[in-house]
């Protein structure tokens, strides 16, 4: 008898120091790196483990964050990126931005193809064609049919 009255009376201690800190959202998915993408009406955004919203529930999607902290993220049909402390990096304004190769991401835009940094400085404007990036990040393009060499002045 004695050992369920510790036990009903540890329970109940615990149970007490339990608080909700958030419980407005209709799903919460799996933490990592200390974060989950959380769902409210159809949008998501992006929550700590300790409760704090870091990003409003806005988004259609939000990918993952890479090892470079960084995750796409696509609202009314439209690409950005995002940090892990939720700063918007990239505002979803393009219709594509591929994956990074080293510090390098190709965005299309009205059709036209630019290139983007990891700090969201855009470094070649959507104008061409097509931009594809080779060894030694030697970037070529088209445009007008013609393809043509670009330097990237950081």
């Amino acid at each position: 008898m004695k050992k369920i009255v510790i036990i009903f009376l540890t329970l109940f201690t615990l149970q007490g120091f339990a608080q909700e800190v958030s419980k407005q959202y209709d799903k919460i998915g799996k933490f990592n790196k200390g974060l989950a993408i959380v769902w409210k009406n159809g949008h998501c955004g992006i929550l700590s483990q300790d409760g704090r919203e870091i990003v409003k529930p806005t988004y259609d999607k939000i990918g993952s964050f890479g090892n470079d902290a960084i995750a796409y993220t696509t609202r009314d049909g439209k690409v950005g990126l995002l940090n892990m402390e939720g700063k918007v990096i990239v505002p979803n304004i393009y219709e594509s931005i591929g994956g990074f190769k080293g510090s390098f991401a190709i965005t299309r835009k009205n059709g036209l193809a630019g290139m983007i940094n990891k700090q969201g400085k855009v470094l070649i404007e959507n104008k061409y064609e097509k931009i594809t990036i080779g060894k030694n990040n030697a970037i070529k393009a088209v445009k007008d049919g013609q393809e043509m060499m670009l330097d990237i002045k950081n």
